[in-house]
Parts: structure tokens; sequence; C-alpha cells
């Protein structure tokens, strides 16, 4: 007969926090990114976030091109956890910034645009009057 005794810090209990603590940060539109890129655990170990404790720890944003990714500290301290969110969902777009709906890139008006553009694919945030006049006139 085995009897299966789960001390406070066991095992079973530090993953049923862990995951807990990925559900709570899902549950705020970030997706759970198991691999993430080496820069991103780095910059985030050099800032000191994986000496935190998981929900009242430390989390920090870092901007990738077409991403934005949330990194958190483990529940115990010992490592990080990172979650990413197109930057398409992060930013809100408005006539001065935002992200690219065609290309998910960043982009910020140019005292030379008329309008906001993407000058990597050309998509341009013109106002609704503008594009209605492009439309019908």
């Amino acid at each position: 007969m085995v009897i299966d005794i789960q001390m406070p810090n066991g095992h079973g209990k530090r993953q049923e926090d862990e995951e807990e603590l990925i559900e709570a940060v899902e549950s705020e539109g970030w997706d759970y990114y198991p691999n993430p890129d080496d820069w991103i655990t780095e910059v985030a170990q050099s800032d000191g976030l994986h000496f935190g404790a998981g929900f009242s720890g430390p989390q920090n944003v870092y901007h990738g091109d077409n991403y934005v990714y949330m990194v958190v500290s483990s529940v115990h301290g010992t490592d990080v956890h990172v979650f990413s969110k197109p930057k398409s969902e992060y930013f809100e777009t408005t006539r001065k910034e935002g992200t690219c709906p065609n290309c998910e890139e960043y982009v910020r008006r140019y005292e030379e645009d008329d309008y906001l553009t993407c000058h990597r694919c050309g998509w341009q945030y013109k106002p609704l009057k503008e594009r209605l006049t492009n439309l019908f006139g």
C-alpha cells in the first residue's frame, strides 16, 4: 500500500499554483508562450523578474517586432513565465499611432505623412469622412 502525502510545497502543490497563475494571466487576454525566444527570458532575468513570487511578484512588458510580451515571476521565484499578445490587440490605433491591421507592425505618424501610414505595407488610417469621399467621390 502506497500513501501519497502532499507537503505544502510539494511538487503537486507547486504545479497547481503555477497553473493558477498562468490561468489568471490568460484570463486577461494574454497567450501563454511556453518556449519563448532567448532574448525575452535573458532580458527579464537581467531585470530580476525571476526573484519575485508569483501573483505579488514583479511583472514587466517587453515589445518585440509584432508582439508584446508580458513576463511574470513563477510562483516560487525560480523562473519566469512569458505571455504574448499581438500588438494590434495591445495598442489602440489612433490618428497618431497604433498597429497596422494588415502586417501587425507598430506605426507612428511622421510629420510628412498626411495620414497614419504603415511604411512597411502601405496601409493608411484615414478618417471615415475621407474614406467615404474616396468611395463615392
